[in-house]
């Protein structure tokens, strides 16, 4: 007897889910509030469910919406069909407003996401609650006949509110629980539609419920709404609604039970709020200690890392020369090392291409170097590396990695590439100081550096020379010519064998600065805008800043800065006049302009040698030196 007590007190759930993981969250949740006393069967397809809910009696159906072969439309239309009695509710992940309400429309008793399963149990609770509603209404509507007196009773004494309405949705009965809820007595609401107590964001689902009651399509439904009371407040209310029919089976009325939720609303909204703030502040939280970690790890790497090459810094290489002057370290070396021309390469390529140029040293370094060994950028072009149980034949070994990798981005054939200058010295004992041999180093880099800075220069120079052409469209064929016309003026003027040569060089590099200027000015055919003219103007000073930053530039700097300046002192950058022009800018104006005017030129096409000499008479004098274009007339005439 007992046992059979148990078994009809279990309650009875069929699981229509295609995911075992999901079917067994389920049951863990349900089984935390129901324990033993639930029995649940579980169902993976569409023949499987039929047959399920033809053969056996549940207390609730849990389905997923995303089956495989069918979904919870096609769940629900077999429910409706075989056990439309039996609360349905679809337990699936986010599958969008749209289907959720057409879900309900069709039927289905409630909708619960995946993600909040905790709140399934209240959703089965409220289920069987109004499945055993639904079941009074139906006992109630059989009772009718046989005892209106306690109907009677029954209706006015509810601790719910209970309405009667026609088909067209007029009140034709309310009770007193209803009465006194909403506010209005039974004679004010006689004769009202429900529609017009209805909250108006409500009215669409209400319709739509309602009228699919009067048309057959289901015979009862329950939903959460608002009413508004005779005093102008928001109600809520869970209304179950069902269709009222005679014995005789003809329409009596519709009929509503009102059950006040207003408490557990508001509970609910409350609730709902302090979880959104407590995830608010649950994000903000992680965002500052997130962000709090995020800053605290980039202060304490820059306090040991150089931003630009990421090796270690000046300071994290005093700490670890400290650390590293011990006897069990011994033999301790340290190779110094120095950039080769990075000013000349800021200079004459962009601060850009230095800091590549320091990157790609630093990435060498890095390559040749030993994990244990401490590498750092200590200055602008200086860099540093402590070398622990390291003698100095091995440190020359070092040295010469670091040299070939250097030389292997030269044989790539790079416009530029890294050199640098290598120095090193050991300590054997513990009676030598770090200091000492951070000297000795530094100055073995230094003899080093003569040896090498010319050559890099050199290098560097070449490839300037280059690019120069082939960013400002000028030729060598162009400078053949100015130097030919240039050294036939200085011989002229009897000029010295190194003027001379200086000349020849400034022939050459005088346009030195257009590598600074954007390629789309250079070779525009179109008259320039007064932006870009000021921007190709700077082009003389840019080039006397790449020439003082080497020593075989060096020397013509000046003329380069000056090639520009007019006798008349219109001319730019400075704005010299006469002599205060250094000689040779002044013979490279002449020939310069002559040699552009007889050649075409991106922006205009070229003039007889006539016509060029013509121009360099008419404006000798104010823009030429006129002694100067004297002998320039008599040598090319």
């Amino acid at each position: 007897m007992r046992r059979n007590q148990e078994k009809k007190d279990l309650l009875k759930i069929l699981s229509l889910e295609d995911s075992p993981m999901d079917s067994e969250l389920i049951y863990e949740c349900l089984s935390e509030k129901f324990g033993a006393k639930i029995q649940m069967d579980i169902v993976m397809t569409e023949e499987e469910f039929i047959f399920a809910i033809s053969s056996k009696n549940y207390d609730v159906i849990l389905a997923d919406f995303q089956l495989s072969g069918f979904d919870g439309f096609t769940a629900l239309q077999h429910a409706n069909l075989i056990c439309p009695a039996t609360p349905y509710i679809c337990v699936t992940g986010s599958i969008g407003e749209e289907a959720v309400v057409e879900l309900l429309k069709k039927g289905a008793t409630d909708y619960v996401s995946k993600d909040k399963l905790g709140r399934l149990v209240f959703s089965i609770e409220r289920a069987l609650k109004e499945s055993k509603e639904h079941e009074v209404l139906r006992q109630s509507q059989l009772s009718v006949a046989e005892s209106e007196e306690r109907f009677r009773a029954t209706f006015e004494q509810a601790a719910v509110g209970i309405i009667h309405v026609t088909q067209d949705g007029k009140f034709v009965r309310a009770n007193r629980k209803f009465c006194s809820t909403i506010g209005y007595s039974q004679d004010e609401l006689l004769g009202m539609s429900f529609m017009q107590i209805t909250y108006p964001d409500d009215m669409g689902n209400n319709a739509d419920n309602f009228a699919k009651l009067i048309n057959g399509d289901t015979s009862t439904y329950s939903t959460e709404k608002r009413y508004i009371k005779k005093d102008g407040n928001v109600l809520w209310v869970n209304l179950t609604v069902s269709a009222i029919y005679q014995l005789s089976g003809k329409f009596a009325y519709v009929m509503g039970i009102v059950e006040d939720i207003s408490v557990r609303k508001e509970a609910e909204a409350e609730l709902v709020y302090q979880n959104i703030e407590k995830e608010k502040r649950a994000v903000e939280l992680i965002i500052v200690n997130q962000d709090l970690a995020f800053q605290n790890e980039k202060i304490s790497y820059l306090s040991y890392h150089d931003y630009l090459t990421g090796l270690y810094n000046r300071a994290f290489f005093e700490e670890e020369k400290a650390r590293l002057d011990t006897q069990r370290q011994l033999p301790l070396s340290v190779i110094m090392g120095d950039i080769n021309g990075l000013k000349l390469i800021n200079d004459g390529f962009g601060h850009a291409k230095g800091d590549s140029v320091l990157i790609e040293i630093s990435g060498i370094l890095q390559r040749c170097g030993r994990e244990e060994d401490i590498i750092a950028r200590i200055g602008g072009d200086e860099f540093v590396i402590l070398l622990p149980h390291t003698d100095s034949e091995s440190a020359q070994l070092v040295c010469n990695r670091i040299y070939n990798s250097c030389r292997e981005f030269a044989l790539e054939g790079k416009e530029i590439y890294p050199s640098i200058s290598l120095g090193h010295a050991t300590k054997t004992t513990t009676m030598e100081s770090m200091d000492d041999v951070l000297i000795a180093a530094d100055e073995s880099m230094a003899r080093q550096k003569l040896l090498d800075s010319r050559s890099a220069h050199s290098s560097i120079i070449s490839s300037i020379k280059v690019i120069m052409f082939e960013k400002s469209h000028e030729t060598e064929e162009h400078a053949e010519r100015l130097i030919e016309l240039s050294r036939l003026i200085g011989l002229a003027m009897s000029l010295s064998e190194d003027q001379l040569n200086e000349l020849e060089l400034l022939s050459t590099l005088h346009d030195i600065g257009k590598m600074g200027i954007s390629a789309n000015i250079l070779s525009k055919r179109e008259k320039l805008s007064n932006e870009e003219w000021r921007e190709m103007r700077k082009h003389p000073e840019v080039g006397f800043r790449i020439a003082q930053a080497t020593s075989e530039l060096l020397p013509i700097a000046k003329y380069i800065l000056c090639h520009h300046e007019r006798w008349d002192g219109k001319g730019y950058p400075q704005g010299l006049e006469g002599d205060k022009i250094p000689l040779l800018s002044r013979i490279l104006a002449i020939v310069d302009a002559y040699d552009a005017m007889t050649n075409d030129r991106a922006y205009r096409a070229a003039i007889s040698k006539k016509e060029a000499i013509e121009e360099i008479r008419k404006y000798s004098g104010t823009q030429f030196d006129p002694n100067i274009a004297k002998l320039f007339f008599n040598i090319v005439e």
